[in-house]
């Protein structure tokens, strides 16, 4: 059940079971993948989203695109969600009423961090100390400016407004941040088919 003042969060694994089969969009989207690899964890990624989205609610699950790409439900516009997907792993957020946005990183070699933390965080923003650092950090500004809608539109720029972010563990591979319009809310974590909760 989804309530007010909380955000479900659910951590999937897309090298595990088979995803239900795509709709149309999403099978065209995933032919313009350059691996089958991408494609399979496109698709996967997808897959549970939709189920996930079914168990919240009853409306059609027939997407729709705001101005600048960020996915809703225009037959339930009070649930809000994001997806985010690194590796073989994704997460997906979901709120009612609230926007959320939430964003996951392998944490990989990386030679030039220093050079896009200068580029894309926001002005004044300490510089990384190092890979992981900037992965922590660039995850947290990324699912801010995924709840806010904006994307790497919005690179460089602090949203307007009260937002609140945490710091989701996603293993040790990984780092991982959640952002939610206002104050922060309940998180109850998921694991894909197995209910957590922090």
């Amino acid at each position: 059940m989804l309530n007010s003042g909380e955000i479900h969060l659910w951590r999937v694994r897309l090298n595990r079971g088979k995803p239900s089969p795509p709709t149309a969009q999403e099978a065209a989207r995933a032919a313009r993948f350059a691996t089958p690899a991408l494609r399979r964890r496109y698709l996967r990624a997808h897959s549970a989203l939709r189920a996930i989205l079914g168990s919240v609610t009853r409306a059609p699950l027939q997407l729709a695109l705001h101005e600048r790409g960020k996915p809703y439900l225009p037959m339930a516009p009070e649930i809000r969600f994001n997806l985010a997907h690194s590796s073989e792993t994704a997460l997906v957020a979901v709120a009612r009423d609230v926007e959320v946005g939430v964003d996951i990183e392998r944490v990989r070699p990386l030679p030039e961090y220093a050079a896009i933390a200068q580029r894309y965080f926001p002005p004044g923003y300490t510089a990384p100390t190092g890979v992981r650092d900037f992965f922590r950090h660039w995850t947290r500004f990324e699912a801010l400016l995924k709840a806010h809608g904006a994307g790497l539109y919005g690179a460089g720029a602090t949203p307007e407004g009260v937002w609140s972010i945490t710091e989701i563990d996603a293993g040790p591979r990984f780092t991982a941040a959640l952002a939610v319009e206002g104050p922060p809310l309940t998180v109850v974590i998921h694991d894909f088919g197995e209910v957590l909760q922090s």
